[in-house]
């Protein structure tokens, strides 16, 4: 035979599953990395935001469009990436874009990356991004060839949103790849949760 319990006990049984449930569910921070694995978020973030703005940089985009013989044009971009602001204590960078097409203002403004969102990083050259960009965007006959060499830096999140930096310089492009890398898995990203 089945006791009731007091109305009391079931009350702070109740209140004890309720409590237990409610912190299975908050979110926890990821547990730090380990002595040994890199730089301390700090020093990764401070190297982020000392390289990852270039500045203002200027390229000149050529398309040859492949089913129509002969068909080309060129458009010129200026690109300025300013008040970067990498916050360790946060995991995010901040930073605000501008961008020109042909002298026309076609974006100006303030980005964040929340770094614990990335599941990829990639290094393209600028070529390559423009290609499958407009490969994605219904052309795969156009051909985009940029002068000078612009490289850039893809941070990829969930449902194909993108933060992206660009560099003249490669081997500055790879290297704040890798810091970005390095800073995604100290802040608990770049996986998924199952």
């Amino acid at each position: 035979m089945r006791k009731n319990l007091p109305s009391t006990a079931f009350t702070f049984a109740f209140v004890l599953i309720a409590v237990s449930v409610l912190q299975a569910q908050q979110s926890v921070a990821p547990p730090p990395m380990p002595a040994g694995n890199g730089p301390s978020i700090e020093k990764t973030m401070q190297f982020i935001q000392e390289n990852a703005a270039e500045g203002k940089l200027a390229y000149t985009a050529t398309v040859n469009d492949a089913s129509q013989q002969g068909v080309e044009w060129s458009n010129r971009f200026t690109v300025e990436m300013s008040n970067l602001v990498a916050d360790p204590a946060a995991c995010r960078i901040t930073y605000h874009w501008r961008a020109e097409e042909n002298g026309k203002l076609v974006d100006d403004a303030d980005y964040t990356l929340i770094l614990k969102d990335v599941k990829e990083i990639v290094v393209l050259t600028q070529d390559q991004n423009q290609n499958q960009v407009d490969n994605r965007n219904g052309h795969p006959d156009w051909n985009s060839r940029i002068s000078p060499p612009i490289f850039v830096l893809i941070a990829k999140r969930p449902k194909g949103m993108v933060n992206v930096f660009l560099f003249s310089d490669e081997s500055m492009a790879n290297r704040v790849a890798k810091a970005i890398t390095h800073a995604v898995e100290l802040c608990g990203g770049g996986q998924d949760a199952f």
